[in-house]
């Protein structure tokens, strides 16, 4: 009986391997637009990756924003409830265990290098591999720090009114940037300060023209929108796990 299952087993693998072959097989690859990406992309910002998030590709990136929120608010939901009531009457508000004179002296060193390496990267991410994703993933872990060795009231004073305000600014900024292109030139999120298909007019480009000699228009403005958005998502889903009892 084993043998037989072991054989039918082995046979249904292999057809199910040659039919993905086959398909494999017979897939044509359209060029689509990724020549006209790269042959324009040059005219605007060094860094190609960022380009395609924030400007070609700048609406799927604001549905990934949401999807970030859509999870903070599903971990507040399973999480948050015992924990933000808690927060609400006055929790404690010391860690359980003291930290050593080590992690107490050099965190606060730690906690300001990753808030400032994190905006470094988010202010150059149109330039050098980066971005508002990466920075405010950094800044976040300079949270955690801050959370983990000194709790809700200490170094950041990190609470949830706070990252609320700063998460639903991120987000706002990031829908009125893109407000700007579709009332300029009728299309959303469109890069005004670039301006690669010559659409808006020089006075009104120029109020979105990037102050590094580049052409990045409104790129790095969306890049601070969405390092404000992530460091902050990311640091109240820790906040709510953190604060979680059994």
């Amino acid at each position: 009986m084993k043998y037989e299952r072991r054989m039918m087993g082995s046979f249904v693998f292999i057809a199910l391997a040659a039919i993905i072959m086959h398909t494999l097989a017979g897939i044509t690859v359209e060029p689509g637009v990724n020549k006209e990406y790269i042959k324009r992309g040059l005219k605007v910002i060094p860094n190609q990756v960022t380009l395609v998030v924030l400007d070609y590709r700048g609406f799927d990136t604001l549905g990934e924003c949401l999807v970030l929120v859509t999870g903070v608010l599903a971990v507040s939901m399973l999480y948050g409830r015992g924990s933000l009531m808690k927060v609400g009457m006055g929790g404690p508000e010391k860690p359980d265990l003291k930290p050593t004179l080590i992690l107490e002296s050099f965190t606060p060193y730690m906690v300001a290098l990753s808030i400032a390496y994190g905006i470094y990267l988010t202010l150059g991410g149109h330039i050098t591999p980066g971005g508002g994703f990466q920075g405010g993933s950094i800044i976040a872990a300079g949270g955690c720090l801050s959370l983990i060795i000194y709790g809700r009231k200490h170094m950041m004073e990190i609470s949830h009114q706070k990252l609320v305000k700063i998460e639903s600014a991120g987000l706002l900024l990031y829908l009125l940037i893109g407000l700007v292109g579709a009332v300029t030139s009728g299309y959303y999120l469109y890069n005004v300060g670039a301006d690669a298909n010559s659409m808006i007019a020089p006075g009104v480009r120029g109020w979105f023209e990037y102050p590094d000699g580049l052409n990045a228009g409104i790129i790095p403005y969306l890049n601070l929108a969405v390092m404000l958005k992530v460091s902050a998502g990311l640091l109240t889903i820790l906040l709510v796990l953190l604060e979680v009892k059994k």
